[in-house]
C-alpha cells in the first residue's frame, strides 16, 4: 500500500469517527439519569392539637379535652433517597454565553426517624399542660422540574435551582401523650402508632460538578413542605388508675424541613 492510498483511508476513516466521537463526548447533550443522594436537616416548628373526652362515672356526660400547643423547633432529621431523570439539551439565552438544560426527574426518599415534643396546654385549663412526644418518619415520593444553568464562568461547576411535588406517608410509632399531673400514664397507651398521607412540595437551589463524561456530583439546599395530617390514637385503658377515655385526635400543622444534600448522578 502506498503513501497516498494509506493517507487517504487515514482521512476517512478520521472523518468518519468524528461525528460518532462528538457525540459521545457532547457534554450538553441529552439523556436519562439515575441518582443516589443523603444528607441531614432540621424540622421547623408546628402546631398540634389532641381532643378526645375522659368517660366519666355513671349519668355524667363525656368530659371535653381540648389541648393545642405547637412542637419545638430545631428537631434534627437525616435522609437518603434515589432519583430517575431525562436532561434535555442546552437551551441557549438570546445571544449571550448563558444557557438553561431543563429536566423533569422522579425522586424518592426517607425522612429518619425524628421525634417533635408538643407542648399544649388543656382546655378544660384546671387539668394543667400535655406534653405530646411524636416518634415519626417520612416516605416522600415527588416529581421535580430542575433547570441547570450555564454561566460564562465554568463549563464544570454548574449551578440549578428546581421544585417538586408529590405525596408523603408520615408514621408515628411509640407515640406519647403525657400530664405532669398524671406520671406514669400514656394517653395513647392502648395503640401509640399512627400515619397519614399528605401532600408535598419541595424548591432545591445547589451546584452540580462535572466529575466525568457521565458522573455528575451535586451538593444543594432543599425546603420540604408538607400538608397537616391527622392521626387518631388508641385510647388512654389503665383500669383502676385512670377513668377510660375515648380514642384520641391528634391534628399536626404543616411540617416544614430545612435539608441539606450531596449526591451523585450518573447520566447514559
Amino acid at each position: 500500500m502506498d503513501r497516498q492510498t494509506l493517507g487517504a483511508l487515514l482521512m476517512a476513516g478520521a472523518l468518519g469517527a468524528g461525528p460518532c466521537l462528538a457525540a459521545d463526548t457532547a457534554p450538553d447533550s441529552p439523556g436519562a439519569y439515575i441518582g443516589v443522594f443523603g444528607g441531614t436537616g432540621t424540622a421547623i416548628a408546628s402546631s398540634l392539637r389532641q381532643r378526645g373526652a375522659v368517660l366519666l362515672p355513671g349519668p355524667l356526660p363525656p368530659l371535653p379535652i381540648d389541648a393545642q400547643g405547637s412542637t419545638g423547633s430545631g428537631e434534627r432529621v437525616s435522609l437518603g433517597g434515589i432519583q430517575a431523570g431525562y436532561e434535555w439539551g442546552r437551551r441557549s439565552i438570546g445571544s449571550t454565553r448563558w444557557g438553561l438544560n431543563p429536566a423533569t426527574e422522579i425522586e424518592a426518599f426517607h425522612l429518619g426517624e425524628h421525634t417533635p415534643v408538643g407542648e399544649m396546654p388543656v382546655t378544660p385549663r384546671a387539668l394543667g399542660t400535655q406534653y405530646v412526644t411524636f416518634p415519626m418518619t417520612a416516605d416522600v415520593l415527588l416529581a421535580n422540574a430542575v433547570f441547570t444553568i450555564h454561566t460564562p464562568f465554568s463549563d464544570t461547576i454548574l449551578p440549578y435551582v428546581g421544585a417538586g411535588a408529590g405525596l408523603a406517608r408520615l408514621s408515628v410509632k411509640g407515640s406519647d401523650s403525657a400530664n405532669p399531673s398524671e406520671p406514669g400514664i400514656n394517653h395513647f397507651n392502648s395503640d401509640p402508632d399512627a400515619s397519614d398521607t399528605a401532600f408535598a412540595m419541595q424548591f432545591k437551589v445547589g451546584l452540580k460538578a462535572k466529575a466525568s463524561r457521565r458522573v455528575r456530583l451535586f451538593a444543594e439546599y432543599r425546603h420540604l413542605s408538607i400538608e397537616a395530617t391527622r392521626y387518631t390514637f388508641g385510647s388512654t385503658d389503665y383500669p383502676g388508675l385512670h377513668l377510660p377515655t375515648r380514642t384520641w385526635d391528634v391534628g399536626l400543622g404543616r411540617q416544614n424541613y430545612n435539608l441539606f444534600v450531596a449526591g451523585l448522578q450518573y447520566r447514559f
